[in-house]
């Protein structure tokens, strides 16, 4: 069995890290609706987290019944319906276990040893990928700005119509009601498109905060639930199955930051 991993960076939220009293509260509530026990009755470390990269539901945990039984991680349409709906997604808790500290630990010691590098890397990587997202955004909120000014002037005009006589008050109101709706609702489009290019500018700030937080993870020698779900927002598996029944299994970890693509991929 071959696998590998991707390390992606996903902009679920952002925060500041360094605010204990806030990250506290916000991991323990992610801990609370993520504490699903498994066969043991303990909930398992990963539990929320692992995602089928095919059907898109969770990976579950369950025990192998070998002479020394091992805990393994499973897609829950394969343990449901079976092959013909999902592929199984195996993957042992220890193996992932240690792509996991390994890459936390690979990411802050990258951090450390030039935290500007990394951050200008990731930065510059999200916005190259989301340049065609972005500019679409400025196209979109340049026609609606047009198209406000637009009805501003066709108020005017009704106003002048209405003191000239030549639309009954009815049909002003009418009207009017009409314009100001489409008004307002162009208003409130353009307010939230400004507002998340103002959020891709912060894309720089995101970055360096997420680099200094990672760095204190460098030595860390052992991971628990609070930690993985302090750094992570989800960990997907893709599973591929060759003609001769090779199976390649694919980890992306996506770590809490704004959305940032694909990074690195390196083969385990």
């Amino acid at each position: 069995m071959e696998v590998r991993y991707i390390m992606i960076f996903l902009g679920v939220y952002h925060r500041n890290l360094s605010n204990d009293k806030a990250d506290f509260a916000i991991v323990q509530e992610k801990l609370k609706s993520r504490q699903r026990p498994g066969q043991s009755g303990e909930p398992s470390m990963f539990a929320g987290l692992l995602k089928c990269g095919e059907c898109g539901k969770s990976l579950t945990v369950r025990y192998t019944n070998a002479k020394h039984p091992q805990q393994i991680y499973s897609c829950k349409t394969y343990n449901a319906y079976g092959k013909q709906h999902c592929s199984q997604h195996r993957i042992e808790f220890n193996t992932l276990y240690a792509l996991v500290l390994n890459k936390i630990r690979e990411c802050a010691a990258a951090a450390l040893m030039d935290g500007e590098a990394v951050a200008d890397r990731l930065t510059d990587t999200c916005q190259n990928e989301q340049k065609d997202q972005r500019e679409a955004l400025e196209r979109s909120l340049t026609k609606d700005e047009e198209r406000i000014e637009v009805l501003e002037k066709m108020v005017l005009r009704l106003y002048e119509d209405m003191v000239a006589g030549r639309i009954t008050d009815a049909n002003f109101n009418l009207l009017l009601s009409k314009t100001q709706k489409e008004q307002a609702e162009l208003r409130a489009k353009v307010e939230d498109g400004r507002k998340r290019l103002a959020d891709e500018i912060r894309l720089a700030v995101d970055a360096r905060q997420w680099v200094e937080s990672i760095q204190e993870y460098r030595d860390i020698t052992e991971l628990d639930a609070a930690t993985l779900n302090r750094l992570i927002k989800e960990i997907v598996v893709h599973e591929t199955i060759d003609s001769d029944k090779t199976r390649h299994i694919s980890i992306e970890i996506h770590f809490n930051l704004k959305p940032i693509p694909e990074v690195e991929q390196v083969t385990a």
